[in-house]
């Protein structure tokens, strides 16, 4: 079992608003560092082999995937998303100087236990080079060749040197580095409990020093608490669109918001908290209020949060985070058949220990499978059903008629609901196969019916008119 706390990547790309519609357990649709579904990941250092992935991202500028082989001491880069087939091979490693090697080093082309891994907007690929104290940035990631030097590191003044510390230019585990929209790099620093703020992460030189720091008082500090000001190991965050940092500190079982992110001084306290009820709490469990381990965060541009709780095997949902109250519980959930449920597995619903995820132009989720050795894809439903009804006559002398018909989808039908002129919708009886009695008036009726699915799509409308004689 490998102990890291690792994290993630997102991506701030405009779509549709409602992307984020997956079924009650989803099947994944793609997985890398395996052949299929029900097969574990070889976990071998090839170009088709992971071993605990344990960060993933996707580059916006040319849509290739990065993923963090750790234990292999590399960083995976998989052709365009939307040319992927299941077990499909890797085209370049960084950190090895081939896509067959293993080893770690310390110099500009290598790596030694990279965690986390971020794209940001210009495609430069950021790396949490955690066991050398060090976050690294290649230019241009995407065309890049296995092998290839990285542009800048930070944590160390060069990239021969290794000294750990918790000043303002020094790390301890880094777990992984997110520019925002205002040109900010954020750093997850997991030993010394805390996390940096360097400013213009495109002007940045080698060594620099962090601006602002938070869950700490000041530089130089790396306690562990319980507070609102403090955390335990943290290991993710995010800066969603509206400039709301979020911090996954899951050695207190929870998930921080601090708001204004650009605003923050150093040792601010954070203002909303998901997983606990309060910020003195450390509560731990697998129901919709309460996480196991969450190790990473990523808001997705519809605003929508999702956490994996790594030791729950799952990853949850929280849609409008940034208005959620401080213990709100989560709207959706992936890898289980509900909130209750923490059973791991292998196939193309389950999981085992998840740790980072990604959302892509097109809002699939892709998620890092630690122990399955492998990464998941999973596309959401935004097909609507399909509305079917028997025959209904024009005319009629009856008060009630009986309508009758039929509703699919894959994801299953919610619910089937009708309405007579402008009155109130009702629900009709049944879903797949459904029925109703409409109260008609004399005269002509125009009667509505819709049916919903599983993920909230509705179908076309069906519209009908009865005269009543």
């Amino acid at each position: 079992m490998k102990t890291l706390l690792l994290s993630l990547a997102g991506l701030l790309i405009p779509f549709s608003p409602a992307f984020a519609q997956f079924p009650p357990l989803p099947a994944a649709d793609l997985v890398l560092g395996a052949a299929d579904f029900d097969t574990a990941g070889s976990a071998l250092a090839t170009a088709t082999g992971m071993e605990y992935p344990s960060g993933i991202a996707i580059d916006p500028t040319s849509g290739a995937v990065f993923v963090s082989d750790g234990e292999h001491h590399r960083v995976l880069r998989f052709p365009d998303m939307n040319s992927l087939t299941n077990g499909a091979p890797a085209e370049a490693a960084f950190g090895q100087p081939d896509l067959n090697q293993s080893g770690f080093g310390l110099s500009a082309t290598s790596l030694n236990g990279p965690a986390g891994v971020h794209v940001d907007a210009a495609g430069r690929l950021w790396v949490a080079d955690s066991a050398n104290w060090r976050i690294l940035m290649y230019e241009n990631a995407s065309t890049l060749p296995s092998g290839s030097a990285a542009d800048l590191v930070l944590g160390q003044p060069d990239f021969e040197t290794l000294n750990g510390g918790n000043s303002a230019s020094q790390m301890n585990s880094p777990q992984l580095a997110f520019v925002d929209l205002n040109d900010n790099l954020w750093v997850v620093d997991r030993e010394n409990n805390r996390v940096l703020k360097f400013v213009g992460a495109s002007t940045l030189a080698n060594g620099a020093s962090a601006t602002v720091v938070l869950g700490q008082v000041d530089f130089g500090f790396s306690v562990q608490d319980l507070s609102a000001s403090a955390m335990e190991n943290p290991s993710s965050l995010t800066v969603d669109a509206s400039d709301n940092l979020w911090v996954a500190d899951p050695g207190n079982r929870r998930v921080l918001r601090f708001s204004d992110a650009s605003l923050l001084a150093s040792g601010a306290s954070a203002d909303g908290v998901l997983g606990q009820t309060d910020f003195v709490s450390d509560n731990s469990g697998s129901g919709a209020q309460t996480f196991g381990i969450p190790t990473s965060v990523l808001v997705d541009p519809a605003g929508t949060l999702w956490v994996s709780d790594t030791s729950n095997h799952r990853v949850l949902s929280f849609t409008t985070a940034r208005l959620k109250p401080i213990g709100a519980p989560a709207d959706g959930v992936i890898g289980q058949m509900d909130f209750i449920t923490n059973t791991p597995g292998l196939s193309a619903r389950k999981m085992d220990r998840p740790v980072a995820s990604a959302v892509d132009a097109a809002g699939r989720l892709w998620v890092c499978d630690g122990e399955n050795h492998r990464v998941l894809r999973f596309t959401p439903d935004r097909t609507a059903p399909v509305l079917s009804l028997k025959k209904v006559p024009r005319t009629t002398s009856k008060a009630k008629l009986k309508i009758q018909g039929t509703a699919g989808d894959a994801s299953g039908i919610a619910s089937v609901r009708y309405r007579v002129g402008k009155s109130a919708y009702r629900s009709a009886r049944g879903t797949s196969s459904w029925n109703f009695k409409a109260k008609l008036k004399p005269g002509l009726n125009k009667i509505e019916i819709q049916a919903t699915d599983a993920t909230g799509n509705r179908s076309a409308s069906k519209r009908v008119k009865v005269r009543r004689g």
